[in-house]
């Protein structure tokens, strides 16, 4: 069988896994709608290793995202969105603004303007980054204060820096680490300032030029 369309079917199959357990955890746990919200936006986070391993063809890599900004967009105007407990619809154009944003940098690995590790470093700090900051700051978040993008926590923010700052770590062993410094004080910073779910735009696009302008470092 066709790699390429393997790849496809583990795509569709590991996102709607995803959606199903998130589904099973809203109505059946504790686990409000900002939780469940969450475990979808880190773990499709993950597909992005299925792109870079398991694809080798543009025109078959852009089906997973194309499909879902029309599934997400659908689900979010419909109303079926209530029933994993969202309802704001400024807030959820976010889950449309996740999948474009990972059809932009498809685009741009496949035209050689972003290689497989800023791809895989930017989508993971969108997924694990605000993700994981999210989380903490809602369950463990002391010391709020307010920022152009919205309510916020040091302890929420502190997630999203050492999250990122270790992705690429991970993803750049090679250093130098105080390149890795910068962009992660970058991604926090547009984490902080962009409002409505934007961030899903910004924190992995803008992080993905970032890291360009310094490739030459690593």
């Amino acid at each position: 069988m066709n790699t390429n369309l393997l790849a496809t079917i583990y795509s569709f199959i590991y996102i709607l896994a995803i959606i199903a357990v998130a589904f099973v955890l809203y109505r059946f746990t504790k686990i409000g709608s900002e939780g469940v919200r969450k475990f979808i936006h880190i773990l499709v986070s993950g597909w992005v290793l299925i792109l870079v391993n398991c694809y080798d063809s543009l025109a078959w890599a852009v089906i997973g995202p194309v499909t879902f900004i029309f599934l997400n967009a659908a689900f979010v105007y419909s109303g079926f969105s209530k029933y994993l407990g969202m309802g704001n619809r400024k807030r959820d154009n976010g889950l449309i603004y996740y999948p474009l944003s990972i059809l932009v940098l498809v685009i741009m690995m496949y035209n050689g303007l972003a290689d497989e590790r800023i791809v895989i470093s930017s989508v993971l700090m969108m997924g694990f980054g605000d993700g994981l900051a999210a989380l903490i700051g809602s369950r463990f978040g002391r010391h709020g204060y307010s920022f152009i993008g919205g309510k916020k926590s040091l302890e929420g923010t502190l997630t999203m820096f050492a999250v990122s700052l270790t992705i690429l770590l991970v993803v750049y062993p090679e250093g130098p680490w105080y390149v890795s410094l910068l962009v992660a004080i970058f991604a926090t910073l547009l984490e902080n300032i962009t409002p409505l779910g934007f961030d899903n735009i910004t924190v992995p696009l803008i992080s993905a030029f970032a890291l360009g302008a310094f490739n030459g470092l690593y």
